[in-house]
């Protein structure tokens, strides 16, 4: 295993999302001037998950798919190390390693330990979100703290390894860490890559058709209206689950996890595609993830509000299934241009 001498401190800048800044900042730092966008697109990026798990009460919410730096990897012919441990302790011994051999790291972590998250979640009880990305890529021995790359900070953030092992290896959340790690390394920059994003435009179009698990991907999203309407359709049960409701609403905007954000991210991708393809039908493309990027705007100011009386829930309904439709129509669009 090799590595540039890389200098991703000074690469870092902040961005909409936590895992394609990470990503988007190890590229920049091997010589890849890819945007964020651009990360996204190339990563196959464009996804849909949710989940409640109902014994903890917490919610899970993704627009992204789960192996954005893995397809990177592979589409730019590159070496993905990733890992996992049970025991932080291990993990973090294993991790350590790599940064000392100058290879930074990006890490899954439970941001309720993480402690400049703390204030941004102090009126939610149930987030079931343990896969927050962020990067070490320093470790103060005699201090005992490690250095972060966070994407909504400018300033790296240093905290107590002790801090770091508790967000690593928490097992609260529905969707825990498991004390995974990754990093990405590549060859370099060829300075072309039209053909890959295609290639990449392709896969995202068959991970979202054919996803390999339930409530996921397109068909995904039909379970996901379903299961909404039917509990605010229910007024015991929705007052029961009125701050769950909220919580997929806070998920998708404010947090940025949900489909808003990556549909907004997936736009100004294909803008940057139609410019480096010379196909200019992707424009058309980029306006309509734009148009679905608002939708689901909207769907979370909805689910964030007070409790719908009967006219909020026909609007609710009428929200998600033109997401479901715009969905299915921005993958139609997309085979249509890489099909010809």
């Amino acid at each position: 295993m090799s590595m540039l001498t890389v200098d991703v401190a000074n690469t870092h800048t902040p961005g909409s999302n936590c895992g394609t800044n990470a990503s988007k900042v190890l590229l920049q730092a091997q010589g890849y001037p890819f945007s964020e966008a651009m990360i996204f697109g190339c990563g196959s990026g464009l996804g849909f998950i949710y989940q409640y798990y109902k014994e903890s009460d917490e919610c899970f919410l993704s627009g992204k798919n789960e192996s954005l730096e893995l397809n990177l990897a592979t589409l730019l012919g590159g070496e993905y190390v990733s890992g996992n441990f049970d025991d932080p302790d291990k993990a973090f011994s294993t991790i350590l390693t790599m940064v000392d051999e100058g290879i930074p790291v990006i890490l899954d972590l439970s941001i309720k330990h993480l402690p400049y998250f703390k204030p941004y979640l102090a009126s939610l009880n149930n987030i079931g979100f343990g896969l927050h990305n962020a990067i070490v890529t320093d470790c103060d021995r005699k201090n005992q703290t490690v250095t972060l790359l966070d994407h909504r900070w400018a300033e790296p953030k240093v905290i107590a390894i002790e801090d770091l092992k508790l967000a690593m290896g928490a097992t609260e959340s529905g969707v825990n860490p498991r004390s995974n790690y990754r990093s990405i390394i590549l060859p370099f920059y060829s300075g072309s890559h039209h053909q890959e994003i295609v290639q990449a435009v392709e896969l995202n179009i068959h991970r979202l058709k054919y996803p390999f698990a339930f409530k996921m991907g397109l068909k995904g999203l039909s379970a996901f209206r379903k299961e909404l309407l039917t509990i605010v359709s229910n007024n015991e049960l929705y007052e029961e689950k009125q701050e769950t409701i909220a919580t997929f609403g806070i998920l998708m905007e404010k947090l940025g996890t949900g489909g808003g954000n990556f549909r907004r991210i997936y736009g100004r991708f294909l803008q940057e595609a139609a410019e480096i393809t010379g196909d200019k039908r992707f424009l058309e493309s980029a306006i309509h993830y734009k148009e679905a990027a608002k939708e689901w705007k909207l769907l979370s100011k909805l689910l964030t509000g007070s409790m719908m009386n009967q006219e909020e829930q026909q609007q609710l309904d009428r929200c998600l299934s033109k997401i479901i439709e715009i969905e299915n129509q921005g993958i139609q669009l997309l085979e249509w241009i890489v099909k010809e």
